[in-house]
C-alpha cells in the first residue's frame, strides 16, 4: 500500500511539474497579455475597467506592456480598437505605431462606447501631450452604448432626454458581472490553460453554446473565394435598427460625445480623428445581401440597409462639424473575398489581416492632414 502511494504522490508531483515546465515554456514563447484573463472591477463613471495589473495589463488597466509619459497618437475606442481576435501586437493602434513609426497609446476595452472615449479623453488621453487623438467608432453596437451609459450612470444625467420614451420607462444596463470565484483563478494566471481554452477548440465550444442558448448564427462559405464565416444580424440589428428609439436616440448622443470629444481636442491643440468600424455583415455586403438562400437573410438585408443610412447621417454630421474620419468600410469590403479578414466563427471582430486594413487606412488619412 504504502509503494503505490509513493508512486501515486510521484506521479503527481511528476505531472505538476511538467505542467510547470510547460507553463514558463509558455510565456517565454506567447506574450501572456494575449491570454491571460484580465480582472474586471466595477467603476462609477466606466461602469467596469480592469484592475491594473491583471492579465499582463499595463498600471492603469489597458492592454498595453507599460504607460508611457507621453504619446503621439492615443487611441481610444471598444474591443474593435483593444484588438479581440488578434494578438496586442496585431491590434490596429499597434500596427499603426509600427506603419507610421508614433509612438501609440491603446486607451481600449470591450464594451466601451462614446461616453467612455469622452471620459478617457478627459481623464487620460490629454496626459499623455499626443498630436492625434484617434477614436475607433464601431457602428455595430456603439449607439446602443451610449444609450446605456446616459440612462444608467448619473455622472451622464444632464444628456437625458425629457419627455423621450427612454425618460420615462428607462434603458436596461448591460448584464455586466463582477464576481471572481476560484473558478476565474486559472485563465487570469495560466497561459498554458488559455491557449487550449482560447484556441480554435474554445471558440467551437463557444459558437456551440450560443446556437444552444438559441441565438441566430448565419454560416456562409464560398470555396470558390475562400470564405467561410458565420455572421449574428439579429444581434447587430438590434444596435442599429433605427425603427428603436434606443438607436435613434443612441444616434444623437453618439454624435454629440464626438462633437465634445473634437471640441476638447481642439482646446488642447491636438488632431482628433474618427475611424468608422463597419459591421462584419456590411464587409460583406456583395456576397450576402439579397442572399435568399442563407437564414435571416431578410434581418441581414435591413441591417445592411440601417447601417447604410446611419453611416450617412454620422458623415453628415462629420461634415458639418468639422470632424475628420477615415471610413474603413470599402477597404475591407474591397479585401472580402481575396484574404481571410474574419475567424471562421461567429465572431465578429476582425483578425490581423483586417486591422492592419484598418491601420493603413488610418495611416493614409493621416498623410492627408
Amino acid at each position: 500500500m504504502n509503494k503505490i502511494l509513493r508512486n501515486l504522490v510521484l506521479i503527481l508531483f511528476s505531472i505538476i511539474a511538467a505542467l510547470l515546465v510547460a507553463e514558463g515554456i509558455s510565456r517565454v514563447l506567447f506574450d501572456p497579455i494575449d491570454f491571460l484573463k484580465p480582472k474586471r472591477v466595477s467603476d462609477r463613471i466606466l461602469r467596469y475597467r480592469i484592475e491594473p495589473g491583471t492579465g499582463a495589463h499595463d498600471s492603469l488597466g489597458f492592454r498595453n506592456s507599460l504607460v508611457p509619459e507621453t504619446a503621439d497618437v492615443v487611441a481610444i475606442g471598444d474591443s474593435h480598437t483593444y484588438g479581440i481576435s488578434a494578438t496586442a501586437t496585431d491590434s490596429w493602434p499597434s500596427q499603426l505605431e509600427r506603419l507610421t513609426g508614433y509612438k501609440v497609446y491603446n486607451l481600449s476595452l470591450g464594451g466601451y462606447g462614446p461616453a467612455e472615449y469622452l471620459y478617457l479623453m478627459e481623464e487620460y488621453a490629454v496626459r499623455f501631450h499626443p498630436k492625434i487623438i484617434i477614436a475607433g467608432f464601431y457602428l455595430g453596437n456603439d449607439l446602443v452604448d451610449s444609450v446605456r451609459a446616459v440612462y444608467n450612470v448619473p455622472v451622464w444625467k444632464d444628456f437625458r432626454r425629457p419627455g423621450s420614451v427612454l425618460s420615462e420607462e428607462g434603458v436596461t444596463a448591460a448584464d455586466e458581472k463582477f464576481s471572481y470565484t476560484i473558478g476565474d483563478w486559472l485563465p487570469g494566471h495560466s497561459v498554458l490553460y488559455r491557449l487550449v481554452s482560447s484556441s480554435f477548440v474554445g471558440d467551437s465550444l463557444r459558437q456551440r453554446r450560443r446556437l444552444k442558448r438559441g441565438e441566430e448564427i448565419v454560416m456562409y462559405e464560398n470555396e470558390d473565394i475562400g470564405i467561410n464565416t458565420g455572421f449574428t444580424p439579429d444581434e447587430r440589428l438590434e444596435g442599429l435598427d433605427l425603427g428603436r428609439p434606443e438607436v435613434r436616440e443612441g444616434l444623437e448622443l453618439s454624435l454629440e460625445f464626438f462633437r465634445r470629444m473634437s471640441e476638447l481636442a481642439v482646446r488642447n491643440n491636438i488632431e482628433f480623428l474618427v475611424v468608422m468600424i463597419p459591421t462584419k455583415e456590411s464587409v460583406f455586403k456583395d456576397y450576402i445581401e439579397g442572399n435568399k438562400g442563407l437564414p435571416s437573410s431578410r434581418e441581414i438585408d435591413e441591417l445592411i440597409e440601417n447601417e447604410h443610412e446611419v453611416n450617412k447621417i454620422v458623415k453628415s454630421f462629420f461634415h458639418t462639424n468639422g470632424i475628420d474620419y477615415v471610413d474603413t468600410l470599402e477597404p475591407l469590403s474591397n479585401r472580402a473575398g481575396k484574404e481571410q479578414l474574419y475567424p471562421n466563427n461567429f465572431g465578429g471582430h476582425t483578425n490581423k489581416n483586417g486591422y492592419r486594413i484598418i491601420a493603413e487606412s488610418v495611416k493614409n488619412n493621416l498623410g492627408n492632414n
